[in-house]
């Protein structure tokens, strides 16, 4: 039986360079919903009509919540980039004939 090595799916894209594509995106997201939360908040001290402080209460829940998935995210795939860009997996993840053990 033959033992042929996993090659990524997605052409002309390697490991390393879509992790850190992947580690950028989720910081970037990260970032770009706590200046939403920041806005929100700001938007909220300044409202006196209480349907719109309801709705905004609303608002910031749901961008808590992704604040906090793309802060897991961000992390993980932190981790990820780190461990990839060690000089084992560097040397692992570099393009090469395929190598097929039995």
């Amino acid at each position: 039986m033959e033992n042929k090595k996993p090659e990524l799916a997605i052409a002309d894209q390697s490991v390393l360079a879509l992790v850190t594509e992947l580690h950028n995106y989720f910081r970037d997201m990260q970032s770009y919903y706590k200046i939403s939360h920041g806005s929100l908040l700001s938007r909220l001290e300044s409202t006196t009509d209480a349907s719109a402080e309801e709705a905004l209460h609303q608002q910031i829940k749901d961008v808590n919540e992704k604040m906090t998935f793309f802060h897991v995210l961000n992390n993980a795939i932190s981790t990820v980039d780190t461990v990839l860009h060690t000089e084992k997996m560097i040397e692992e993840f570099k393009p090469s004939s395929n190598t097929s053990e039995s």
